[in-house]
């Protein structure tokens, strides 16, 4: 929880009747490796903040197919914010690509925060900006660029990435092949081989 409170002590600041009541609304969840969150067709009712491990959000094509919509490191939040907010079913999947730990807070206990701390209310939508900032020009860089334009977008702006994530999915997030990734990566000479 050491991860969750000081990332929440940045947002919401050190008051400690605040931080308290703030962090007793979160449950920590273990995941094992393909341990789904939440899957498509479901209502994404949590909120939550990867303590440690690899969150995949995905999108399931009519072959089977599984697309990379976004990759959640440690010390992250994600929600599928429209099916959370909305309690509608969600178009995305969310699941652990290894032994991952989160905690999770549902949408009534979120909402008793936004209106009893207003630190975290206004942390809640600095977080939401910046997901959606980070989202649009991720959108707005892959539609303009090539296989090696999305790789050096990825070691400017995600470069924790090629720490902690399997090439296979660093690749279906860049939306092309492994092969390709590998290649490109072996041109610029970062690595010898591919994961």
């Amino acid at each position: 929880m050491k991860a969750l409170k000081n990332d929440i002590i940045k947002m919401v600041g050190k008051n400690p009747e605040y931080l308290e009541d703030v962090l007793s609304h979160f449950i920590k969840v273990k995941l094992k490796r393909d341990e789904y969150l939440f899957s498509e067709g479901e209502v994404c009712r949590y909120i939550y903040f990867v303590q440690c491990g690899l969150i995949q959000v995905l999108q399931i094509n009519k072959k089977g197919d599984e697309k990379t919509i976004d990759l959640i490191i440690k010390n992250n939040w994600f929600t599928d914010i429209g099916s959370f907010k909305n309690k509608i079913p969600s178009q995305l999947s969310a699941k652990a690509k290894n032994a991952t730990i989160v905690y999770k807070i549902n949408h009534e206990s979120f909402l008793i925060l936004m209106e009893n701390v207003p630190k975290f209310a206004h942390a809640y939508i600095t977080v939401i900006e910046g997901k959606h900032k980070e989202s649009m020009e991720r959108i707005a860089a892959f539609n303009t660029l090539n296989s090696h334009g999305k790789i050096e977008w990825l070691y400017k702006f995600k470069p924790d990435f090629l720490l902690c994530v399997p090439d296979k999915l660093i690749a279906s997030y860049l939306g092309i092949s492994k092969e390709t990734y590998c290649r490109q990566k072996q041109n610029a000479g970062i690595v010898a081989n591919c994961q």
